[in-house]
Order: C-alpha cells, then sequence, then structure tokens
C-alpha cells in the first residue's frame, strides 16, 4: 500500500467505504492523463463523465460475481460481427492489451474502449437524445443517453431488460450528480420521442440514470459492439482506445485490490 494511501485512510477512518472510495477515485481521475486526453474531433471528456465511469468500473470490479461484469469481462470470443473485442483485436494487440483470458484484465480493456464510445457518440453528455439528423423516431429506435443506445437492443441478452427494471427501482444508485459535472443540458436533450411505454421509459432512463446506461452499453458493446452491430462508430472503427485512460482504470484496479475495505460497505 501506498503511503498517501495509508495515510488518507487513518485520517478518514470514521468514514465510510463508498465515501473513500468516491474520494479516492476523484482524485486518481484528476492527476489522469485520460483527463486531458484530447479525443479526436471532440476534445477532453467532461469530468463527470470520467468520474462516472470510473466510478461504475470500480463497483463493478468490486461486485464481480455479478452478470454484467460475467458478460463483460469475458475473453475475445473471436466473433467480430458481434463483440467489440473481437473487432478491435488488431489494435488491441498493437497497444499490448491482451484479451485472451476471462478476468478483470479483460473488462478493464472493455470499459477503456466504452469511454472512448460514449465520446465519439455523444461527447460524453449523460442526456442527449436522439440523433436529430437520423431517421430515428419511434420509441424503439430513437438513441438515448451517453452510448446513444435505443430500446430495440434489448433483446440482445436477458440481463439488459434485467437491468432496466433494476435501475427503475434503484435511482439514488444512478450516479446523476456524478455524470453532470461539467455537461450542460438542454430543454431539447430531454426530449423523449415514440408513443410505446417502455421506449419512453427507456430513453428518459438512459439519461437521468447514466449508471444504467453505462453498464448496459458495456454489455452491448460485447455482444452487439462488432462489425454489424449496434454502435455506428464501432462498426467503423472511428473509436479512440486511449491507453491513458486505461492507465486510469488500473490504477483503481490496483486500489481495490490493495485495500478491500473500500469494496466492502458498497451496494
Amino acid at each position: 500500500m501506498s503511503a498517501w494511501i495509508a495515510a488518507l485512510l487513518l485520517t478518514h477512518f470514521s468514514a465510510s467505504a463508498p465515501e473513500l472510495l468516491a474520494s479516492q477515485i476523484n482524485s486518481l481521475v484528476l492527476e489522469s492523463s485520460c483527463l486531458s486526453y484530447n479525443w479526436k474531433d471532440r476534445g477532453p471528456a467532461p469530468i463527470g463523465y470520467l468520474k462516472g465511469v470510473a466510478t461504475l468500473f470500480a463497483r463493478a470490479v468490486c461486485h464481480n460475481t455479478r452478470p454484467e461484469f460475467q458478460i463483460v469481462s469475458a475473453a475475445n470470443s473471436n466473433n467480430p460481427m458481434g463483440d467489440a473485442l473481437a473487432w478491435y483485436a488488431d489494435e488491441f494487440t498493437a497497444l499490448g492489451m491482451s484479451n485472451n483470458q476471462t478476468g478483470l484484465d479483460t473488462f478493464r480493456h472493455s470499459y477503456t474502449l466504452l469511454i472512448g464510445l460514449g465520446i465519439t457518440e455523444s461527447s460524453g453528455q449523460h442526456c442527449l437524445g436522439r440523433d436529430l439528423l437520423g431517421p430515428n423516431q419511434t420509441s424503439s429506435t430513437a438513441e438515448a443517453g451517453a452510448w446513444q443506445t435505443s430500446w430495440d437492443s434489448h433483446t440482445a441478452h436477458a440481463e439488459l431488460v434485467q437491468l432496466f427494471n433494476y435501475y427503475r427501482s434503484h435511482s439514488t444508485e444512478c450516479e446523476l450528480n456524478t455524470f453532470q459535472e461539467g455537461v450542460i443540458c438542454s430543454p431539447s436533450d430531454w426530449k423523449n420521442w415514440g408513443t410505446e411505454s417502455d421506449g419512453l421509459e427507456f430513453q428518459q432512463t438512459q439519461k437521468a440514470c447514466p449508471a444504467f446506461a453505462t453498464e448496459y452499453a458495456a454489455i452491448l458493446l460485447r455482444l452487439q459492439g462488432g462489425s454489424s452491430g449496434h454502435f455506428g462508430p464501432l462498426r467503423k472503427k472511428t473509436v479512440e482506445i486511449s491507453p491513458e485512460c486505461d492507465t486510469l482504470l488500473g490504477k483503481i484496479q490496483n486500489l481495490l485490490a490493495e485495500n478491500p475495505r473500500l469494496c466492502s460497505e458498497l451496494e
């Protein structure tokens, strides 16, 4: 354990584990080169977006028996039509990021690609609505949230609907306050499209509950993130893989391994 982490844990021992973890994550994001990374045609990511994704990454690492983690941490499926890790295999190999084994490293690499995907899709804006230049105006096809997913994708895996149902009744876990930092939402951003109730609620939940949007997109990235998948930027291979962001997530991974108490009181 590094000296500064030990000192912080000692000084704030009376604080709750979630408060300590949030403080540690915020510090690591602020110190990270991922925060200043200049994404092509997008510029730096909003700080709230990086804090939010980092928080969800930590939450998943702490609860690595959950179905979402099992799906996203699975080894490269060698199905480039569906699995983003297979589709981007050459790019990951060039960066020395192997996804040949199931586990934390593959999970981290999935989230590294997920960060780049959200930047490309929305510039990291949790409240973004559908692409107004596109044709998708029904409740099932209208894109929403940082990763611009739509309700018609929910048939890819039963866990996607399970996530939707969970966050419908667990709004306190949505991390909206975190993702809002550095993002300005307009009234038009919050507009939803179509008439079917599940699709309308899905759009709203994607925007107002970015924790749901993050976990949903992470699963979809592994199932419909390839050359024939749900995400246009992935199909076109315009999403960047940032080693700087992988380093940030790696530091969080190491922090949790060295300080298991930080996971002990999380929901």
